[in-house]
């Protein structure tokens, strides 16, 4: 048994894809269970039934984080010098809102990278692209 502990979220897994495809990777049931633990407990993680596929092939949109952390907004913040990047006037970080470059409905990822700090206002407005 790779995953040791049954858990309600494993009911509707394609599990004979994932098997075909990781039937031969060694996998340690240990930490995967240690893994899979610390993501049923993680608030970001939406689609908890996509930690089994992510722990096997690393894909992250099978978790459904949307959300970017305190480290990447604080990171985006310092890139844009708490200037709102719609409408050009400074705020207060906490005036200020993370927001995805590239959309995440279009398969942008939540990295700081992809991440822009919009006022409230801005944020609002815009919506999904």
């Amino acid at each position: 048994m790779t995953f040791t502990n049954y858990r309600k979220e494993m009911k509707g897994v394609a599990w004979g894809p994932l098997y075909n495809r990781f039937k031969d990777r060694a996998l340690d049931p240990a930490d995967l269970e240690a893994e899979t633990k610390r993501l049923m407990m993680d608030n970001d993680v939406t689609n908890k039934s996509g930690i089994y596929p992510y722990l096997l092939d690393g894909n992250e949109r099978h978790l459904n984080i949307r959300a970017f952390t305190n480290a990447m907004k604080a990171k985006a913040f310092e890139r844009q010098d708490g200037i709102c990047r719609l409408c050009g006037v400074v705020f207060e970080t906490n005036e200020m809102e993370g927001d995805h470059i590239d959309p995440w409905s279009e398969g942008g990822s939540t990295t700081v990278e992809n991440c822009q700090m919009l006022c409230r206002p801005c944020n609002r407005r815009k919506g999904a692209r």
